[in-house]
């Protein structure tokens, strides 16, 4: 598994190499809903993370023209059956949990309020350690069942999203540590308000998908930590008007901190590092001495990714 200093590294050569690449379009990742991001079908819950990249892949090698899954035993509930012989697609699903030493069996997240987690054994050691856990389901293309209808979807649908446990249990810390900063959603837009110090966002399920919704978010919080009373970041507080220098410099910081943080926590937002790079490209475009800046911006970006990690 690659180190943050590799992480860091590859996302930043590809900051770098957007600077002189033609043909970029930046792109809302967020609106009424998507047809073609994978989901399944029982529970028109939208898979996240690395699922998504092989389950593309998987249906467009096999030419499916629905990017709708589920289980054998989904599709037997729904009155319908696997066609014999298909082959399955593997999908996984990150948990965050406690590993009990004392048994060695891991407690699931909804199980963790039963026990307590300042527990010691008789050496002394904490009895449960917090830990991520990897569940594999096998799962089959709508195209590969039988006696099941594919849902036609409208690009104004919404499909409900699954939260993702890693990010949103960043968020969560890093906004529980500040005071009197909150995040809100309905509001039109994804921003950041320095004067009342909160982040507005669109509602999860708008969202291309959830790891998009977690990318954005982290853009925003990155700006957050701009604010006087965390890091005090001079292209948060002296801006004079939207769209000038300083403001392009923090738009760069913000945008290669949510980079940062996609590739630590192993998310995959929909086509993440083209969208990136068109993002920094369009604001490269207020600055004169654009290696230098995106620099300066890699060295802020590696500072807000420690501070909300803290």
């Amino acid at each position: 598994m690659a180190n943050q200093t590799e992480i860091f590294a590859k996302i930043n050569d590809l900051v770098i190499e957007g600077l002189t690449k033609d043909g970029l379009n930046w792109f809302k990742p967020w609106k009424g809903g998507q047809a073609n991001a994978p989901y399944n079908y029982s529970t028109k819950r939208y898979y996240n993370g690395f699922n998504i990249f092989m389950l593309n892949c998987i249906m467009k090698s096999e030419g499916y023209e629905h990017n709708q899954w589920l289980t054998f035993k989904q599709a037997k509930t729904l009155g319908g059956n696997v066609i014999k012989g298909s082959n399955s697609s593997e999908v996984y699903f990150w948990q965050i949990g406690y590993l009990d030493k004392a048994t060695g069996k891991f407690v699931h997240p909804t199980k963790v309020k039963s026990i307590d987690t300042n527990e010691r054994l008789a050496d002394g050691r904490l009895r449960y350690h917090k830990t991520f856990n990897v569940k594999m389901y096998r799962v089959f293309n709508i195209a590969q069942c039988e006696g099941i209808q594919a849902d036609k979807l409208e690009d104004d649908v919404q499909v409900e999203h699954e939260t993702i446990e890693v990010a949103e249990s960043l968020v969560k810390q890093y906004v529980e540590k500040q005071g009197g900063f909150k995040i809100t959603h309905g509001q039109a837009g994804a921003y950041y308000n320095p004067g009342k110090d909160f982040v507005n966002m669109p509602h999860l399920e708008t969202f291309v998908d959830a790891d998009s919704y977690y990318k954005v978010l982290f853009h925003e919080l990155a700006h957050s930590t701009g604010h006087k009373s965390r890091l005090n970041r001079k292209t948060l507080t002296e801006v004079a008007f939207w769209g000038d220098n300083t403001y392009a410099k923090e738009e760069l910081v913000a945008e290669i901190s949510a980079m940062y943080l996609v590739g630590l926590l192993g998310l995959d937002p929909k086509d993440n590092d083209s969208n990136s790079q068109a993002y920094i490209q369009g604001w490269c475009k207020h600055l004169k001495d654009e290696p230098t800046e995106c620099v300066y911006a890699m060295q802020q970006a590696t500072k807000v990714v420690e501070y909300i990690r803290a």
